[in-house]
């Protein structure tokens, strides 16, 4: 039950949904549940990642906003696509680099160090864009939006290869090996030789990775930047990883758990 009672309640609001409405268990409405849910379930394995080791995080929802403002005004002076997500992915990595120089160097808690990120980062995007929405006119949003290939969106193509690269990085890489050792002993993985502040930098870059990889689905989506966009977006992404069965005291955890978990909350919303 522990490892698949969620599976196990999620078929059953699936049944109860499909009865009370024939239309929910299409082809077209599963696509469309999953491109509204691409920006959580991509910052979802970010957010794995961060549980696992024992650093919650609590600013993607508002770095999301601020990658988003960033491309939109980058790509407005410009009018290069490509400039506008370079900046976006240039402030995911900044910021979440300044988290975890706070976290690692001045030795702050994790939930402090977000919050306040959570808080000002938000306050950035509201104050470039005067609390305004701005809009992105590219073929390449353009691209995100329409094109689709059997059935599948761009969109959904981007959270199958955000948890391709999870699992990948969780299961078969040294990031991964110390992130559930730094997350169950952070004290005795580095007695044992482990750079633990290295790792942890490397694990909230590759969460600002992610990051902006939701940023991209956001704009595209809405065709514009908004600096109230994502809003609520990492409490969804903390209950799905920890209702999946993650560990909040952290040292275990996977990602197949977070999928189901997400799935949940997406059906659920």
């Amino acid at each position: 039950l522990a490892d698949y009672g969620l599976l196990l309640m999620f078929g059953v609001l699936v049944a109860i949904f499909t009865i009370a409405n024939p239309g929910f268990l299409t082809v077209a409405n599963v696509r469309s549940l999953l491109e509204q849910n691409a920006a959580l379930a991509i910052v979802a394995v970010g957010t794995t990642f961060a549980i696992i080791s024992r650093n919650i995080d609590l600013s993607p929802g508002s770095l999301i906003a601020l990658s988003g403002v960033a491309l939109a005004l980058v790509f407005a002076a410009t009018g290069n696509i490509v400039l506008g997500l370079l900046a976006a992915l240039g402030v995911a990595l900044a910021i979440e680099l300044f988290n975890a120089l706070l976290i690692v160097g001045a030795g702050i808690d994790p939930l402090i160090v977000t919050l306040a990120a959570w808080i000002w980062v938000r306050g950035l995007a509201v104050s470039l864009t005067d609390a305004s929405s701005v809009v992105v006119r590219s073929p390449f949003i353009d691209f995100m939006n329409s094109f689709e290939l059997l059935g599948i969106s761009p969109p959904i193509v981007l959270i199958g290869l955000a948890y391709l690269a999870g699992w990948f990085l969780l299961n078969k890489t040294r990031l991964g090996r110390y992130t559930y050792a730094i997350g169950g002993d952070e004290r005795a993985t580095r007695q044992a030789g482990v750079n633990t502040a290295l790792y942890k930098i490397l694990m909230f870059l590759m969460f600002g990775v992610f990051v902006w990889i939701g940023a991209i689905v956001t704009v595209s989506r809405l065709g514009a930047a908004a600096p109230d966009a994502a809003y609520g977006l990492e409490l969804d992404a903390i209950v799905a990883v920890i209702i999946g069965g993650t560990a909040f005291q952290g040292g275990e955890g996977s990602l197949r758990r977070t999928a189901v978990g997400v799935l949940f909350i997406a059906v659920l919303n």
